[in-house]
């Protein structure tokens, strides 16, 4: 069974953070430009999701610590994460940090941590699969909001000022039966 394109990116997110790294990989492998960007979006809601279920502001011993465990279960070598790049993410993940440019090393940090911190949980199959939707529902919001504050198009007419707007006949008491 082929996933609908909108879905591949969660697909492969719940088969990288489940262990089938084979099958991330193929999925990855199909991915077009759309879905990349999906997949990233996602990983990264993901990542800021878990980071705050797991740590708190102000509690920086707590970041080194689990970068340091991180480190010595994902990259025993020490070349795969570097500990100030991690740690940055966890900070910036928290609002306490400004947010590092989208490169290879990030990423990589960024993808053993989520994989970490989702496997801290111990969700079962259900549960990743409603964390991952979860994690889809916030992506679609936040980019509704980011919609709503666009600016007006200047070839739109321009918004009706408050005393444009026509009044109404009745008070909003007037329409209300429980204030008869």
């Amino acid at each position: 069974m082929i996933a609908a394109p909108a879905a591949a990116p969660a697909t492969a997110l719940t088969h990288l953070i489940a262990g089938q790294t084979g099958a991330h990989e193929r999925q990855l492998a199909r991915f077009d430009d759309t879905q990349w960007q999906h997949y990233l979006d996602l990983l990264s809601a993901l990542f800021v999701l878990v980071v705050h279920r797991r740590f708190r502001p102000g509690d920086p011993a707590a970041i080194i610590r689990y970068v340091a465990t991180v480190r010595e279960r994902f990259d025993p070598a020490g070349t795969g994460i570097e500990p100030t790049t991690a740690e940055t993410l966890l900070y910036a993940a928290l609002g306490q940090h400004d947010t590092l440019p989208a490169t290879a090393d990030t990423i990589a940090a960024q993808t053993m941590l989520v994989v970490a911190l989702v496997n801290d949980e111990g969700l079962s199959p259900a549960g990743l699969a409603n964390l991952i939707n979860d994690t889809n529902e916030l992506i679609a919001l936040h980019a509704e909001l980011a919609e709503r504050e666009q600016p007006p198009d200047p070839a739109d007419p321009a918004p009706a000022e408050e005393a444009d707007l026509p009044t109404p006949d009745t008070t909003a008491a007037d329409a209300r039966p429980d204030q008869q």
